[in-house]
C-alpha cells in the first residue's frame, strides 16, 4: 500500500466553497465518503455524485478510475432530491434535481418550450435566490442548506450598455 496522496476537490451539500481532501489514489468512493464525513462531522452525507450526476456513484469503485474518464467534481450529499421551483413572468415550472445538479443545467431545463418557454440562450440568463445571483456553476446542494425545496427566480443577465 502506498503513502501517495491525491487532494480531491468535493462540493459537500449545504456548504458554499468546495473543500480539498486528501485520499490514496486507490480509494473507493466509500472511502472518500468517510473521509468527508469525519472531515465534516456530518453523519447524514450518504451519497457522492459526478457533477450534475443523477445516480450516486457505485460504493466500490475507485476514485481513481472515476476521475480518469471524466473531469467533473464529486459532489457529497444528503440522501434524496431537492424540489426545485423556478418562476418568470409570472409562471413557474417545478421538478426534482440531485444536489448535484449545477445551475446551468436547471436553467436549460426550465427554458425549454415545454416548461417555460424562454426563446434566449442559456448565457444570457441566470437564476437569484432571494436577492442574491447564482453563479452558473454553483451546485443545487450549495445553496439549499440541506433544505429539500427551493424556489429560483430567472432573470436576464444585466448588460453593460457602452
Amino acid at each position: 500500500m502506498s503513502d501517495e496522496k491525491i487532494d480531491l476537490l468535493v462540493v459537500v451539500e449545504g456548504e458554499k466553497q468546495p473543500r480539498l481532501v486528501a485520499s490514496r489514489p486507490e480509494a473507493t468512493v466509500k472511502e472518500v465518503l468517510g473521509l468527508v464525513a469525519e472531515g465534516t462531522g456530518r453523519a447524514d452525507l450518504v451519497e457522492v455524485f459526478l457533477e450534475d450526476g443523477d445516480e450516486p456513484l457505485i460504493a466500490e469503485r475507485a476514485i481513481r478510475d472515476i476521475l480518469k474518464e471524466l473531469d467533473k467534481l464529486l459532489h457529497v450529499a444528503t440522501a434524496g432530491l431537492v424540489k426545485v421551483t423556478v418562476e418568470y413572468a409570472q409562471k413557474s415550472v417545478s421538478r426534482t434535481f440531485r444536489p448535484s445538479a449545477t445551475m446551468e443545467r436547471i436553467i436549460r431545463w426550465a427554458i425549454q418550450p415545454n416548461e417555460l418557454a424562454v426563446a434566449a440562450p442559456v448565457e444570457d440568463l441566470q437564476l437569484k435566490l432571494g436577492k442574491d445571483v447564482v453563479p452558473a456553476d454553483t451546485h443545487l446542494g450549495q445553496v439549499t442548506h440541506g433544505h429539500k425545496a427551493v424556489t429560483f427566480q430567472l432573470v436576464f443577465k444585466v448588460k453593460p450598455q457602452g
